[in-house]
C-alpha cells in the first residue's frame, strides 16, 4: 500500500512539471532599414544620384518646439540626437544637404534645428551630401558607426566649427562637418534648438514567426535618464568632398 502511494504521488508530481506553462520566446528588436554591407564603399548610383533636395533656412523659417529629451518607445533601443546649431552662416543657407541612413533619406539639417532617431542596437551607415537641384554630383561624406542598446548619442552636423570640438583622445566619431559630442556637452549645445521635424523610429520587435511588428510612429516626450558618456564604435571612411 505505501508503495503504491508513493506512485501515485510520484506520477502527480511529474505531470504537474510536465503540466507548467512554457514562457514565450523574448521578443527581438530588430532595425526596419535595410542591411547594408559596411565593408563595401557606396556605390556610384548612392554616390551620384537624383532625388529630392531640401530648401536651407533662408527659404524655411518654419519655427518648432525648443529641445526635449525623449524616452524611446522600447527601452533596449538606441536615441540618436542629430541637430545643428544657429549662426549667421546656417540662416542664410538656400540649399540644406541631404542625410540617408542606410540609403534612406531622412530630414536635411536646418540652422537651430534637431531631431531624434530610434535605432535597434547595430551597426548603420549615415551619407551626407549637398545636391545641385535634384543631382547629387559630390562624393558624400559616409559615416559608419554602431549604437548600444539603451544608451543615447548627440551627433552635430557644425560646418563653421568655431564652437570647439571634443578632445580627440575620447575616440569619438568624426566625419567632416557630422562631430559625435560627449552626452553634457551635447545638452548644452542642443537646448536651444528646436524640433522642426519628427523623431523617426527604425526599430521594431519581431513576432514568434520572425516577422516585424509595426512600431508606433509617436514617441512619449519624457525626461530621458543621462547615460554614462560613450564613444560610437566606429568603422568610418571620410570622403573629402573639398568642403562646401
Amino acid at each position: 500500500m505505501r508503495y503504491l502511494l508513493l506512485t501515485i504521488l510520484g506520477s502527480g508530481m511529474l505531470w504537474g512539471c510536465h503540466t507548467q506553462p512554457v514562457s514565450p520566446p523574448t521578443p527581438a528588436l530588430v532595425s526596419t532599414l535595410k542591411n547594408i554591407d559596411l565593408s563595401q564603399s557606396p556605390s556610384m548610383l548612392e554616390q551620384h544620384r537624383v532625388g529630392m533636395f531640401s530648401v536651407g533656412s533662408w527659404v524655411n523659417q518654419k519655427p518648432g518646439q525648443l529641445f526635449q529629451r525623449v524616452k524611446p518607445q522600447h527601452p533596449q533601443a538606441a536615441v540618436v540626437y542629430l541637430y545643428r546649431p544657429d549662426s549667421r552662416w546656417n540662416r542664410q543657407e538656400v540649399v540644406a544637404p541631404n542625410f540617408f541612413l542606410n540609403g534612406e533619406r531622412i530630414p536635411s539639417l536646418i540652422s537651430n534645428h534637431y531631431y531624434w532617431l530610434e535605432l535597434a542596437e547595430g551597426h548603420y551607415r549615415l551619407t551626407i551630401s549637398r545636391p545641385l537641384g535634384v543631382i547629387h554630383f559630390q562624393k558624400p561624406i559616409v559615416a559608419d558607426f554602431k549604437v548600444s542598446a539603451g544608451q543615447q548619442y548627440f551627433l552635430k552636423y557644425e560646418e563653421e566649427k568655431f564652437r570647439g570640438s571634443p578632445d580627440h583622445n575620447l575616440g569619438l566619431l568624426r566625419a567632416g562637418p557630422l562631430i559625435q559630442m560627449p552626452v553634457k556637452q551635447g545638452l548644452r549645445e542642443i537646448r536651444t534648438t528646436q524640433l522642426k521635424s519628427p523623431g523617426l523610429n527604425f526599430a521594431a520587435f519581431t513576432d514568434a514567426q520572425g516577422k516585424l511588428t509595426e512600431p508606433k510612429r509617436k514617441i512619449v516626450k519624457q525626461n530621458y535618464e543621462e547615460g554614462e558618456e560613450l564613444a560610437l564604435k566606429k568603422r568610418f571612411k571620410l570622403w573629402n568632398p573639398l568642403t562646401w
